[in-house]
C-alpha cells in the first residue's frame, strides 16, 4: 500500500537516502519480481555513491526484497505465494497487537490526526496513488501511536512485501471497500475503539489473502 517517499533531509545519511529510493523503486514494482539487476544499476537509480548503495542493498536483502545470487549479481526477490501466506499469518497476529495498543496509547495529537486521515481516506474517490499514498501514512501514524518500537520493526519487513501485493493487483483492486475498511480502522484507533479497529483490519487481511491465493506459487 503506499507510494510517495519522504522528502530528504539534512539528517538524512546517504545510505537512508539510498535505501529509501531503491525500497520505492521495489515496492511499486518499477523493478519487477525476478528480475536480475546489477549494484552500478543500483547505483545509477538512486544517484548515491557505491558505498552507500551496498549499505541500502545490505538492509534491502535482510528485508526479503533482494537476493544476491553468486556470480550473477542481485535479483529481486519473486513474489512467491508460500511466502506471502506465511508473512499474512504473522501480520494477521502482530497488527492486531498494533492497532489495539495504538487505540489505547494514541496522544490527543494522533488522534486527531487519525481522524484527518480518515476524512482524506474517505474522500480519496477514484485516486488509487492518492489511496496508497494515505494508506502509507496510516501505517506510519499506527506505527507511531503503537508506541512499541519492536513491533513496528517486526511489521515493517512485512508492510512491504504487502505493498508489493497491492501494487501487482492495482488493475483488479476493489479500491471503494478498501477505501472504507481504511478509514474505519483510522476512525477506530483515533476513537480507541480496539475491537472495532480488529474487525476491519481482519477484514483487510481477508482482502490480502485473497490476493495471494491468485497468485501463481512462482510470481
Amino acid at each position: 500500500m503506499n507510494t510517495i517517499l519522504k522528502p530528504a533531509t539534512d539528517n538524512d545519511s546517504l545510505a537512508e537516502q539510498a535505501y529509501r529510493l531503491l525500497e520505492e523503486q521495489l515496492v511499486t514494482l518499477r523493478l519487477p519480481p525476478g528480475v536480475l539487476i546489477t549494484e552500478k544499476s543500483l547505483m545509477d537509480q538512486a544517484g548515491i555513491g557505491r558505498t552507500p548503495v551496498r549499505e541500502a542493498i545490505q538492509r534491502l536483502s535482510a528485508e526479503g526484497l533482494l537476493q544476491v545470487i553468486p556470480r550473477k549479481g542481485l535479483m529481486v526477490t519473486p513474489l512467491r505465494r508460500s511466502d506471502l501466506r506465511q508473512i499474512i499469518e504473522a501480520r494477521r497476529v502482530l497488527e492486531r497487537l498494533m492497532v489495539v495498543k495504538a487505540a489505547e496509547r494514541a496522544t490527543p495529537d494522533q488522534r486527531l490526526a487519525l481522524e484527518a486521515l480518515a476524512g482524506q481516506i474517505g474522500s480519496v474517490g477514484n485516486d488509487l496513488d492518492g489511496f496508497f499514498r494515505l494508506d502509507q501514512s496510516l501505517n506510519s501514524l499506527l506505527e507511531a501511536a503503537c508506541h512499541n518500537r519492536f513491533l513496528v520493526k517486526a511489521l515493517s519487513v512485512m508492510h512491504s512485501q504487502c505493498r508489493r501485493l497491492w501494487y501487482m493487483n492495482r488493475t483488479t483492486l476493489d479500491l471503494p471497500r478498501s477505501v472504507q475498511l481504511h478509514e474505519g480502522l483510522a476512525r477506530a484507533v483515533a476513537q480507541g475503539n480496539g475491537a472495532g479497529a480488529i474487525r476491519a483490519l481482519d477484514e483487510i487481511i481477508a482482502i490480502l489473502e485473497g490476493l495471494v491465493n491468485g497468485l501463481d506459487e512462482l510470481s
